[in-house]
């Protein structure tokens, strides 16, 4: 079984976690265009084309399903893809269904830009927030700390968090990652927001996955298996990109072997 996960860069690295916890037998191949990144700051349009070559990438490589690990790509492409796919697509959206099922109040959502003003999550909105509690807050540069992995990126998402988030964080009683950037920094964010919950949608992009290719609910996530093999491209510096996903995956505990493919 092989599987295609698609991101701007390595954001979404995150949602292949989920997935490898609930698949581990899979054989995963992740994308990251990191040639056009970041995408939250282009037109829909282009994020379009650009996740369309991505599918073609993939199909190409004749992979059993494509994951797109990217909220802003999902937001601008995923259901024209899905009309002409042959293969299951799967997208990842914004976790405010289960956010504001978990909190009575307001409900914080950083996403790019791209995504607080795109389509799909006015329709989420229309469809889950009828008391209008999500408030969206477009993070602009944020993704690019992250991907940077510069040794003080996580002092730089600091301070990017007291000078654009924090201000505004008001009665907010939980936050939902809309971006699979800032899901490595969710326990930074639960500690700056003063412990509020957090919530994002790599576990229901993984079990949505995992009904797709084996026709049945998943159980729980299990652990990570200890030889654990991911196979990554990049479309500018692939070099760079892979030592920074091994050096990001370990920061999460997950010792990985990245090989080209």
């Amino acid at each position: 079984m092989r599987v295609g996960v698609f991101d701007s860069g390595l954001g979404g690295l995150s949602t292949w976690l989920a997935c490898a916890r609930l698949l581990p037998e899979a054989e995963y191949f992740f994308f990251a265009d990191t040639a056009h990144a970041p995408y939250g700051d282009r037109s829909a349009d282009e994020v379009r084309q650009l996740t369309e070559a991505a599918y073609q990438h993939f199909s190409a490589l004749g992979v059993d399903a494509l994951v797109i690990a990217c909220n802003t790509a999902t937001s601008a492409a995923v259901a024209p893809l899905r009309q002409q796919a042959a293969m299951p697509v799967i997208g990842i959206e914004p976790a405010i269904k289960q956010a504001l099922a978990a909190s009575p109040g307001e409900v914080l959502l950083l996403a790019t830009e791209l995504t607080v003003r795109g389509e799909k999550l006015a329709r989420l909105r229309r469809e889950w927030d009828t008391e209008q509690r999500v408030r969206p807050l477009a993070c602009p540069g944020l993704m690019e700390i992250v991907e940077s992995q510069a040794a003080d990126w996580r002092q730089q998402a600091a301070a990017y968090w007291q000078h654009h988030v924090a201000p505004g964080l008001g009665a907010s009683q939980a936050i939902v990652l809309g971006c699979t950037h800032y899901c490595w920094l969710r326990e930074e964010i639960r500690t700056w927001s003063g412990g509020l919950p957090i919530f994002d949608g790599n576990d229901g992009v993984a079990r949505q996955l995992y009904r797709l290719l084996h026709r049945q609910e998943p159980g729980g996530p299990g652990a990570l298996p200890e030889e654990l093999v991911l196979r990554l491209r990049a479309s500018a510096a692939a070099t760079e990109k892979r030592a920074a996903a091994r050096q990001l995956l370990r920061s999460s505990g997950a010792e990985v072997e990245v090989l080209p493919y």
